[in-house]
């Protein structure tokens, strides 16, 4: 297929479309998210639990957003790849479990830093 075929366009053109999805929930999230309470009450908000409905295509956008602008993405990134990465030893520990995260997104071959830009 080359640059001009219309399905690599469309392609191109949903995965702009979701990233901008994803953006506008997260900053969302970000903006409303309540403080100061449990991680089980600051999840349950709808936009975290739509990021969450996304699935696998907003892996690399979280692993990105971690990097940039730590956040509370643990849970996103748990439920969505089933992984638990942070040893017991880190739980609790807000860069130790962000590096978990961002070394087990290296070693499963996610790029976010050439994604959606």
């Amino acid at each position: 297929m080359t640059t001009s075929d219309p399905v690599d366009l469309k392609a191109d053109s949903q995965t702009l479309s979701d990233w901008a999805e994803f953006e506008r929930l997260a900053d969302e999230w970000e903006r409303e998210r309540p403080r100061g309470v449990d991680i089980e009450q600051m999840t349950s908000h709808p936009a975290y639990q739509q990021i969450i409905d996304m699935g696998t295509p907003a892996v690399p956008w979280l692993l990105q957003r971690l990097e940039q602008r730590p956040g509370h993405w643990f849970a996103a990134l748990n439920r969505i790849t089933g992984a638990h990465p942070v040893t017991p030893e880190s739980l609790g520990r807000f860069k130790d479990m962000t590096a978990a995260w961002l070394e087990w997104g290296r070693q499963q071959g996610y790029d976010w830093q050439s994604d959606v830009d």
